[in-house]
């Protein structure tokens, strides 16, 4: 199906002049594919099903949510299953459907997102920082990106709201279950978008499958995961350091980091995992902490991508090879740069337990 075409509207202003220009592209359109990066998280997921929301009740058209990767993480199936989100695989969807393409919770170069060759982004909604944007973005017709705006399930709340759209229970629980993990229930990176999307979000939340989603049951495995994790942790002055080894997805490094972090004393935590020929880093620090800033310092030297904004970010570093001598290679060099980035001199570390009696 061959794009109407349709101005450039930067979607800059207030709230409502962004939702306008959002709905007034759509309405140039007459299907939408909705996409994520890969293994999508809770907010990723909320807020492209927010955005098709968006698409079906404030512009009348319909959509297709499509990914790459897996749902890994327990919680997130346990969102998928209860809120019967439907999504297909990209290599199964007829890319010619479709006249307009939006990126939910990442943005169009972005090491961690897979778009098909030669296919046109035309929607970019996001709240991480991308070094590449002035060049990765020029030919996206809507772009909202607010690095301020601590989940992008906010900003597609926030074009509901504008629109007078009154969401579905599912779409409504989607939406704040994303908020409420990239916020880590409204403490982190929040601002006043965060709590006014809550609030508005409430009213329609299904408290009871929400409470599913977050306490769902948890594989032995994860729990063998987590037992080798804690072995491996190194602490340097308020500075914790934890390499998985070889691990099963890139989601288990970010949950292990977001454990660590509440450590007393703990002032940033760097974690990290070779999924594959990826080596994944997540960082986290204490409320105030730059953790983008130091996701690059880490990485300094090394081919691979990283994004992130406040106090958490991520990143992958691609491996020639994944033998063990290669892997404790990187991470000494990322040790290295860690250290060096926090101001924080080498030396011995300490292992838990060091020091119990």
């Amino acid at each position: 199906m061959k794009p109407t075409p349709v101005a450039k509207q930067p979607p800059l202003g207030t709230g409502r002049a962004r939702t306008e220009a959002l709905r007034s592209l759509l309405r140039a359109r007459h299907r939408l594919l909705v996409l994520t990066h890969n293994n999508p998280d809770p907010d990723s997921l909320g807020g492209a099903v927010g955005l098709q929301e968006f698409a079906r009740k404030a512009v009348g058209i319909d959509s297709r949510l499509a990914i790459t990767g897996k749902i890994l993480r327990a919680e997130n199936q346990a969102m998928v299953r209860e809120l019967g989100l439907q999504m297909d695989r990209v290599e199964d969807v007829n890319l010619a459907d479709f006249d307009c393409v939006a990126l939910v919770d990442t943005q169009p170069g972005f090491g961690h997102t897979h778009v098909p060759p030669g296919l046109a982004v035309d929607i970019v909604l996001d709240h991480h920082v991308c070094p590449d944007a002035s060049s990765s973005l020029r030919d996206v017709s809507f772009v909202d990106v607010r690095s301020d705006v601590g989940a992008t399930s906010s900003l597609v709340a926030g074009h509901l709201l504008e629109a007078g759209v009154r969401p579905s229970a599912e779409v409504a629980t989607a939406l704040a279950y994303g908020i409420k993990t990239d916020t880590a229930d409204l403490s982190r990176n929040v601002s006043d978008l965060d709590l006014r999307a809550y609030d508005f979000l409430f009213p329609f939340v299904d408290r009871q499958r929400l409470v599913a989603i977050t306490s769902p049951r948890l594989p032995v495995a994860y729990f063998q995961t987590l037992k080798d994790a804690l072995t491996k942790v190194r602490m340097y002055d308020g500075v914790v350091l934890c390499s998985l080894g070889r691990t099963g997805s890139a989601e288990m490094v970010a949950e292990v980091a977001d454990l660590l972090l509440r450590m007393e004393g703990t002032k940033a935590v760097f974690c990290g995992g070779l999924v594959g020929t990826n080596y994944h880093v997540s960082v986290r620090t204490e409320i105030g902490g730059d953790a983008w800033r130091l996701i690059r310092a880490s990485m300094e030297g090394e081919a691979g991508t990283c994004g992130g904004h406040g106090s958490v970010a991520g990143g992958a570093i691609q491996v020639d090879s994944a033998d063990a001598r290669t892997l404790r290679r990187l991470e000494r060099r990322l040790e290295r740069n860690i250290l060096k980035a926090m101001g924080v001199a080498g030396g011995n570390a300490a292992a838990l337990g060091d020091g119990d009696d």
